[in-house]
């Protein structure tokens, strides 16, 4: 199990180290109680650490390593990213499917404004172009925006290093779903609705009087037949 030693005072440095954790818990999508569980440590020991008031140990810093793919530099220290220099550079991919979209407009579609482009490229005069408005649409048209992409990148950054590939699958989807549960469109009459309050039940004097009433004249119908 990972050490849970080490209670120390606040520091400026754990201080950072309880943000950063707190970083890595919410990027993975996980309760807090969860994101314990799969270290194997308690949550009131986890909820500590993330609040500056314990300092993990070694043992804590590795799980969180190898099942999170989270890199110990950056927690420890900030340095760096928090998955490390290794994984798939989001803007460098951007720029590269980019690139390929203009090249194969311009050579297999023979498209002239995406073989300007390249012109303009070549011989670095593209800032003479940038507020063109055909450039832009042509852009938008041949590289629209893919979400979907972009979160595999930063889910397949997250967790490169996970050695546990079940565990890593597991992670991947619950990353997946919490990053899309938290943009699903929020039914605003359901949501108002629930914090309504129930309909209290109430009864008037004039239903209980006549309630009584009834009760009253149907008791002396009663004791008159038995006379």
């Amino acid at each position: 199990m990972p050490n849970q030693a080490s209670s120390q005072n606040s520091s400026a440095g754990l201080e950072g180290f309880a943000a950063r954790l707190t970083h890595v818990i919410a990027h993975t999508g996980l309760s807090q109680a969860e994101f314990a569980r799969r270290l194997g440590v308690s949550a009131g020991f986890t909820s500590d650490a993330a609040r500056g008031l314990k300092r993990p140990g070694a043992e804590f810093l590795h799980a969180v390593r190898t099942v999170f793919g989270v890199s110990i530099d950056w927690l420890l220290t900030g340095d760096g990213t928090m998955h490390g220099g290794s994984g798939i550079d989001l803007n460098l991919l951007r720029t590269i499917r980019l690139q390929i979209a203009v090249a194969r407009a311009a050579v297999i579609d023979a498209d002239p404004i995406a073989k300007v482009l390249l012109l303009l490229i070549r011989d670095g005069r593209l800032n003479e172009a940038v507020a063109d408005p055909d450039l832009q649409a042509f852009l938008s048209r041949i590289a629209p925006a893919d979400p979907d992409a972009d979160l595999a990148t930063e889910l397949y950054n997250g967790h490169l290093w996970t050695e546990d590939s079940s565990a890593q699958l597991r992670n991947l989807l619950a990353a997946a779903v919490a990053h899309f549960e938290a943009r699903k469109p929020l039914d605003k009459m359901a949501a108002l609705a629930r914090s309504a309050r129930p309909p209290e039940t109430t009864t008037s004097i004039s239903s209980l009087a006549r309630s009584n009433s009834c009760w009253l004249h149907g008791r002396k119908k009663n004791e008159t037949a038995w006379r």
